[in-house]
């Protein structure tokens, strides 16, 4: 895993990417180039962090033996051997010069151009220069796994792993994208493909763009394989092909010439993946969980996940290392929000950036995650909240709203899991299908949104989110909104927090479930297998069930968060220096009588506010750290 940067400009120019690559040098700690055409139309930078061939043959930009073509690339192509063995047999011998998959890349992208790249199976981005047609390839894995932004200024197109990388460019101009904010305490993330800012975005994943002279040329759809129906005959046989290609996704993401570990919360997923690494023979020694304390862990009402990781950790012969969270980690965030620029304030980041830094201390560079398989295989509980609300006729709904308010309040208040979950379908209960969906999604209402803000902006993440939505609405509702989750939580959220946060400490997080041949059968297998009166991934849990203890498999479901309530129970320092009233009215961002209520409300226990009051303290700090040399004329 790497950092890169490239630059298609329409003039001679003097780019500074020695400043970038510094930006972003935590992606890639083991080398670092550069490579400026003749032309100087095209500039491409990387930092590398050795996975494969730890040599220096893996060195990048790199360029093709024939000279013509250069790359600069970011991932790991998981069928890369594969793939060099099918360009020897369809071209003759190669004069391979290391055993990196980039060098595969840039000799297939030689000889068979864009049409190689949709063979690709792994988590990447890539920027390849043409140097006798002067024209800039570039391409993000059709999941959107990597990270990769873009902004057009000057006469030039930039591209670049990390937000940083891009701001260290002092002539390209920034300015606060105000609905971000909204969106942040809508989703507790920015969707795709937007920013904290109004000059920069997201690459749409799945797309080969090429480009000459700062300008686009040519837009080039690829991977549509991935939605190619598999015909599947019986819920046995699904369960079959699950097992073989589940098993078969592992084990390729084991490639590696450094040391690998594992993420384990005792959950269902990473379970999965740790048993079949074990079974795969990888020489896994240690995998990681995150433990609380008891008296934090009660009163935010939260699973005992340390039990289940340290029985499947036994039954597999690791040694589990466990990292504890304390509530002083709140403390980290100031130090963490330089990797959380893209928006997202779900607490899980610090659960990754955690467990990270301690499998890097111990030596570790690649890590394996169990995320995707909520979103592809129906995990979440929103779906069957959805399923289950779709059978009530409309008059029963409304008369549940009063209910359930009522319930929530008896059941020992806010900080009980079960009156969250009640009170929030409660509220939900009378909008329609399509509001009532969108709420399952949003942490923070929209009229709170509003109240907070001093000059609320026209919020359009509601209406992106629902004519998403729509667009799959003649699906099953599961579908639908396994659609909707791939787009957002997965993408926006999950990917996100999971690679700038494992980058951060110089790790590689991979994640099995979204193995392109996996991903194909997950999408072909319907959603009545998926979802099973009250049990979600139910068809999963069958194919586990022959490997796994059924008290893994059957757990409560059970999030990767921290116990932000318990945290938040009382004021601290970190709350009160960044939320204080002096602050935010010097920032003109918020209403501090707004924010002063919630934190009152949150205290009191008389409201839950946690995921709200949590975003606050993120952005506050991120833009405490923004305001004053980048924002200053936008206020």
């Amino acid at each position: 895993m790497c950092g890169i940067v490239a630059i298609s400009s329409s003039y001679q120019g003097e780019f500074p990417l020695e400043n970038c690559l510094e930006a972003i040098s935590h992606r890639g700690p083991d080398d670092r180039g550069i490579y400026v055409s003749e032309r100087g139309d095209c500039h491409l930078g990387h930092v590398r962090l050795s996975i494969l061939d730890l040599s220096s043959a893996g060195h990048q930009p790199m360029i093709d033996a024939a000279g013509r073509y250069v790359i600069s690339y970011n991932g790991e192509v998981y069928n890369y051997r594969q793939l060099r063995n099918d360009l020897v047999r369809r071209h003759g011998q190669i004069n391979w010069k290391s055993e990196t998959d980039t060098e595969v890349i840039v000799e297939g992208f030689a000889r068979e151009g864009i049409d190689f790249l949709d063979r690709l199976n792994g988590i990447f981005t890539l920027a390849i220069y043409d140097k006798t047609d002067c024209l800039l390839h570039v391409l993000r894995d059709p999941l959107g796994t990597k990270p990769l932004f873009i902004t057009e200024q000057n006469g030039g197109i930039y591209f670049c792993s990390e937000l940083k990388g891009l701001l260290a460019f002092p002539e390209l101009k920034r300015s606060l994208r105000r609905e971000s904010i909204a969106d942040q305490l809508a989703f507790m993330y920015v969707p795709e493909p937007n920013t904290l800012y109004n000059e920069f975005r997201k690459v749409e994943p799945g797309i080969c763009f090429s480009y000459r002279n700062g300008e686009q040329v040519s837009a080039q759809p690829l991977f549509a394989h991935l939605d190619d129906p598999i015909e599947l005959t019986s819920e046995s046989e699904a369960i079959e092909l699950l097992q073989a290609k589940f098993s078969v996704a592992v084990g390729r993401q084991l490639i590696a010439d450094a040391p690998v570990s594992l993420f384990l919360s005792g959950g269902l997923d990473s379970s999965a993946v740790a048993f079949e690494a074990a079974r795969g023979g990888a020489n896994i020694r240690e995998a990681y969980t995150i433990a609380f304390s008891n008296e934090d862990r009660k009163a935010d009402v939260q699973s005992d996940d340390l039990h289940y990781a340290a029985l499947m950790a036994k039954q597999l012969g690791l040694n589990l290392c466990v990292i504890e969270a304390k509530a002083d980690f709140i403390a980290l965030l100031p130090e963490l929000m330089p990797f959380m620029e893209d928006g997202f304030t779900d607490p899980a980041a610090i659960n990754t950036y955690l467990i990270s830094a301690g499998a890097r201390e111990a030596g570790v560079k690649v890590m394996l995650s169990g995320q995707g398989a909520d979103e592809y295989l129906g995990g979440y509980r929103r779906y069957l909240a959805e399923k289950f609300m779709r059978r009530i006729p409309v008059p029963l709904l409304s008369m549940a709203v009063p209910l359930g308010r009522l319930a929530s309040r008896v059941l020992s208040g806010g900080a009980n899991a079960t009156s969250r979950r009640i009170a929030r379908l409660a509220d939900l209960a009378y909008k329609s299908p399509a509001g009532r969906v969108l709420g399952m999604y949003t942490w923070t209402a929209q009229k709170t949104i509003s109240d907070l803000l001093v000059d609320p902006p026209e919020w359009s993440g509601g209406k992106a989110f629902s004519t998403l939505f729509d667009s799959y609405s003649e699906k099953d509702i599961v579908d639908a909104m396994m659609k909707v989750d791939q787009k957002y939580d997965l993408m926006s959220l999950n990917l996100c927090y999971t690679d700038r946060m494992s980058m951060a400490t110089g790790v590689e997080a991979r994640v099995p479930f979204l193995d392109f041949d996996l991903v194909r059968l997950m999408n072909s297998i319907p959603a009545d297998m998926k979802i099973k009166g009250k049990e979600g991934k139910s068809v999963f849990k069958k194919a586990m069930e022959p490997f796994l203890p059924r008290e893994v498999i059957y757990r409560e479901k059970a999030g990767f968060a921290l116990p932000i309530r318990a945290w938040l129970r009382n004021d601290n320092d970190v709350l009160n220096s960044y939320l204080s009233e002096e602050r935010i009215r010097k920032q003109g961002i918020f209403r501090p009588e707004a924010v002063q209520r919630i934190m009152d409300e949150q205290f009191k226990g008389t409201r839950d506010h946690a995921n709200t009051l949590f975003t606050l303290l993120c952005q506050q700090i991120w833009l405490d750290n923004n305001v004053t040399d980048v924002f200053s004329t936008v206020y």
